[in-house]
């Protein structure tokens, strides 16, 4: 599914007592609210970074902020308590400076059961609020400190900034997630509706409370209106904003790119033989691009080429090549950098050497100069963000036996299946996140893709008797339609997280496939899982020019328990060995013995699913020249800006809230997102090692690039010692032999010898060094990191020595200070 199915792992959290969510990814649309123990934490931060002194009674009014905490004995010294009351009206303890709550800013504390800490709130014109972490960090009443902790009441107009602050972001709902006016917006302190259907603002958007917030649904619920519903609301917001953040994957809203000063503009651009580049955006802003090798290998799929290349770009994943390196920005504008440091980076690396000869006795000189600016280029790339890579392979989907599905025009049979069964192609595509997580994808424009999706989500295609067969109320046509006229996509995802637990289960299907089962007179209605229903009938896709799709996606971290239960049957159709890698083998599914897919009833109960609607065929008029296919220009050279192609117009996500019941959001939430906020050390300026016409990337993703062109030392018999012996010939006996020297006259370093460098990855360094290079054998030091050899073992092509563990099976080292 490439980038589609990038997940985010996270465990859902209630945020109790915290400041702000500084686990939650950059980017997320969260109000902040602030608990005790994040106030008093604030505050003392504030003091030390004022460099202020500190009088005694200032730490008296921290201890006694604390003890409500920590219900430590001598807490009645500390003031009242309750500086504003627990009502929404002026009570017998509410205190001046009026009095009036219409007039005054009042700081309280609600005691949240079952928890070490409470939660601050603040009551603003009569209204409670969770407190704002920013709202306090910046606007923070001038003698905060100097007041006992029962007399956090102040004249709104003396705290006038901190009063707008809270109240400029709790506008209602509005259409653009970015928009001040609701960006610290969380749920209301009043009175609610019980019989309305569970749905809260949260920012800027209004969301149905999803399973998995039955806990802090109910305690929202059930507190009093005003300062305790007050209290309760955030911990609601951060469990709605961490379910949301879990449950869908990430959106593509547009599939093209600007590049370099001659404005191209392209969905696929060839750059090689056998590469090309595919550029998307996400709903956050963020801008992803794709470096993909081998599209040729993608020739037997049975899809349609684009552009006379064997690459599909089809809206359920991007088929047919062999490799794809991806890159991540938060803008177009990094993007752009980094393509046009890219193209002279390739252009150079895939120009061979100029040779010829001269003079009465020939001979050869080359003209290094491309290498050379290539090397000189390593140095300069942009910044950038190594997101992920995969590798792909065209295997065999095999059904055996009886696949049928019944219409109201007759019984429709893959062809073959009564006789032994039926064999189409797939992609499979294995692919690995910086982050240490993992997805592996099959494709395929075939029934072959369909069927995978089947044997997992789909239990009436595979039934035992005739009894158990599904109807159809579906259009007609003819026998053996669905398995000869088969159209459109099908793509099945798995995800596992840096832990290796199951993550994510995503079905896609586009708009094409349901068409063929519908016109086939299949009902989709029963044949397929929940979320793939239609009606009545399908015409959305005979709209021109649009293309749609739908995808069903189980979260693993929502519904823990379906691990369990489904991780057998996935790891079956998905297998992989010992280091999570994807084993791509064909995929043999047998129909004859299959009762469904287990997950068929639990997608009907526990799914989410999204439903993506693509304009295709948008394009700006003029240009000289460009690369069109099937309406789409790929390819266009103009100098005026082009419109997008693939440009998502329409989202709605499908979700489960917790009384059970369905509720659609409009647009996803992925979809139209708030703008994403880079995290510290997002971007890195080292070498990324990007693949190019002529070759492949060295390191894998989440490694470092480090090469052997330049040791430190390069004079002497072992350079860099005062070895004056001779150099074994047999390579087991030179690597112990250089163990010894060199460890010996670097006794702080962990010493490895290699004979092919670019068989080892090398990530999390601390002191790297190239010492030398002898006789083919490079020698290493370094104090901490970890190496994995992908190549062969044995002395004559590696060894090392220090302090270190060593995992044999997966031939990784992790060594350690000395």
């Amino acid at each position: 599914m490439g980038s589609d199915a990038e997940v985010n792992t996270r465990h859902r959290a209630t945020g109790r007592g915290r400041v702000g969510r500084v686990d939650r990814e950059a980017g997320q649309a969260l109000p902040e609210y602030v608990g005790v123990t994040g106030l008093v934490l604030l505050v003392v931060a504030i003091v030390l970074a004022a460099a202020t002194p500190v009088a005694a009674d200032v730490s008296e009014q921290l201890i006694c902020a604390v003890s409500p905490i920590v219900k430590e004995d001598g807490a009645e010294a500390c003031g009242d308590g309750d500086a504003g009351g627990g009502d929404e009206t002026p009570g017998g303890d509410y205190g001046p400076p009026s009095g009036d709550c219409e007039k005054d800013v009042t700081f309280g504390f609600v005691d949240v059961p079952d928890s070490p800490d409470d939660t601050t709130v603040v009551q603003i014109g009569c209204v409670w609020y969770p407190n704002v972490e920013s709202c306090f960090t910046d606007h923070m009443p001038e003698d905060f400190l100097d007041r006992n902790i029962g007399d956090g009441v102040y004249l709104e107009e003396e705290v006038q900034d901190f009063a707008d602050c809270v109240l400029d972001g709790r506008g209602g709902p509005k259409d653009d997630p970015n928009s001040e006016s609701c960006a610290t917006a969380m749920p209301t302190s009043g009175e609610i509706d019980e019989d309305a259907p569970p749905k809260v603002q949260v920012g800027c958007r209004e969301w149905p409370v999803p399973e998995g917030c039955e806990e802090e649904w109910a305690a929202y619920k059930d507190a009093p209106a005003g300062k305790e519903r007050a209290g309760r609301s955030g911990e609601l917001a951060n469990c709605i904003s961490d379910t949301y953040d879990s449950i869908e994957i990430p959106c593509v809203v547009q599939a093209t790119g600007h590049v370099d000063e001659t404005q191209i503009q392209f969905l696929f651009f060839r750059w090689g033989g056998s590469n090309g580049t595919l550029i998307e955006k996400l709903g956050d802003g963020r801008i992803r691009i794709h470096v993909l090798r081998g599209v040729e290998t993608g020739a037997g799929l049975s899809g349609d080429g684009v552009g006379g290349s064997p690459v599909s770009f089809d809206i359920a994943g991007i088929t047919g090549y062999a490799k794809d390196k991806t890159y991540e920005f938060t803008d177009m504008q990094k993007a752009q950098d980094w393509i046009d440091w890219y193209k002279k980076y390739d252009n150079v690396n895939a120009t061979r050497p100029y040779c010829w000869t001269s003079g009465t006795i020939p001979a050869v000189h080359c003209d290094y100069s491309d290498q050379e600016r290539a090397e000189e280029l390593r140095g300069q790339e942009p910044e950038h963000h190594e997101l992920a890579e995969a590798d792909s392979d065209i295997k065999k989907v095999k059904l055996k036996g009886g696949l049928s599905l019944t219409g109201k025009a007759g019984q429709f049979e893959l062809t073959g299946s009564i006789e032994g069964g039926y064999e189409g192609e797939i992609q499979i595509e294995d692919r690995r996140w910086s982050d240490g997580s993992r997805t592996a994808t099959y494709t395929s424009s075939d029934i072959g893709g369909f069927l995978i999706g089947a044997s997992l989500g789909g239990k009436q295609p595979f039934t035992k008797d005739k009894k158990d067969k599904p109807t159809s109320s579906g259009g007609g046509g003819g026998k053996g339609q669905v398995g000869k006229e088969w159209k459109g996509t099908t793509s099945t995802t798995v995800a596992w997280d840096k832990e290796g637990k199951l993550s994510k289960l995503i079905i896609s299907m586009d708009d094409q496939v349901m068409r063929t089962l519908y016109k086939a007179g299949i009902d989709v209605d029963v044949a397929l899982p929940y979320g793939f229903t239609v009606g009545g009938g399908y015409s959305k896709s005979e709209e021109e020019g649009t293309l749609s799709k739908r995808e069903l996606i189980i979260d693993f971290n929502q519904y823990p328990d379906l691990r369990e239960k489904l991780g057998p049957t996935i790891d079956k159709v998905f297998p992989r060995d010992d280091d999570g890698n994807l084993i791509k083998d064909d995929v043999e599914i047998d129909g004859n013995d299959s009762e469904g897919g287990v997950l068929y009833g639990y997608a009907e109960e526990h799914a989410n699913v999204r439903e993506l609607k693509y304009d295709s065929h948008k394009v700006t008029e003029g240009g000289n020249g460009g690369l069109t296919w099937q309406g789409l220009d790929l390819f266009k050279v103009s100098f005026t800006s082009v419109d997008e192609e693939r440009t998502l117009n329409e989202s709605s996500f499908e979700v489960t809230d917790v009384n059970g019941d369905e509720q659609t959001v409009s647009p996803s939430p992925k979809c139209e997102d708030k703008d994403f906020v880079q995290p510290p050390a997002y971007y890195s300026d080292d070498f990324s090692d990007p693949p190019t016409a002529n070759a492949d990337s060295k390191h894998d993703i989440g490694t470092e690039y480090v090469d052997n062109k330049t040791p430190k030392f390069t004079e002497g018999t072992y350079p860099g010692t005062d070895y004056d012996g001779d150099v074994p010939g047999d390579r087991a006996d030179r690597v112990h032999s250089l163990l010894d020297e060199y460890s010996e006259d670097f006794p702080d370093k962990n010493i490895l010898v290699v004979k092919d460098f670019d068989n080892f990855s090398f990530s999390n360094l601390f002191g790297f060094v190239h010492l030398a290079t002898v006789d083919g054998m490079d020698v290493i030091g370094l104090n901490e990191g970890t190496v994995k050899n992908k190549g062969d073992g044995g002395w004559i092509n590696w060894g090392f020595t220090g302090t270190y563990d060593y995992d044999p099976d997966k031939k990784t080292i992790k060594f350690r200070q000395r």
